[in-house]
């Protein structure tokens, strides 16, 4: 069931996406509640999974510039097989199962177009079940976070409250 989330869980979680170091006493004197409701808050928020903290690396500043979607076509009753396969390599930053006329799709983050070309052809291309892929550049990424913070009201409704 999806957790409710008011608007004070919403300005905490802005809070932290602006800076996820911030202390919970400055969010708390920003918003003028207590630092115990903003620790609670925070907590509870990971606790149902709504929000995770960790530190996120921007790709491209490690040495890794090409950002390329590819989308697998696997035989039959090897899907889940082929996707904690490809889930295990380090430069797959995405896996998805999908419907339609593919079965997986994946975010992979590479050095070079080259580079991306070996991982697909090479390592991809040799798993076991692994019928035809179909391989997406791209060049200019827009957005990469879900913005919670900024969601319709309407996204919300019908949710369970769950009160501090």
């Amino acid at each position: 069931m999806a957790r409710y989330v008011d608007d004070l869980d919403r300005a905490i979680v802005k809070f932290l996406q602006q800076d996820g170091r911030m202390a919970s006493a400055e969010i708390a004197r920003r918003l003028g509640v207590a630092e115990r409701t903003v620790r609670a808050r925070i907590d509870r928020l990971i606790a149902d999974d709504v929000i995770s903290l960790v530190a996120r690396v921007q790709p491209a500043t490690v040495g890794y510039g090409v950002t390329a979607d590819v989308f697998l076509e696997v035989e039959s009753g090897r899907i889940q097989e082929v996707a904690r396969t490809i889930a295990a390599r380090p430069e797959v930053g995405y896996v998805g199962l999908t419907t339609g006329d593919r079965d997986i799709s994946i975010q992979i983050f590479a050095p070079s177009v080259e580079a991306l070309y070996d991982f697909v052809t090479d390592d991809l291309g040799r798993i076991p079940g692994v019928v035809r892929t179909k391989t997406f550049i791209i060049p200019k990424v827009i957005k990469t976070n879900f913005d919670l913070v900024d969601a319709p009201s309407e996204v919300l409704a019908g949710q369970v409250n769950s009160s501090n």
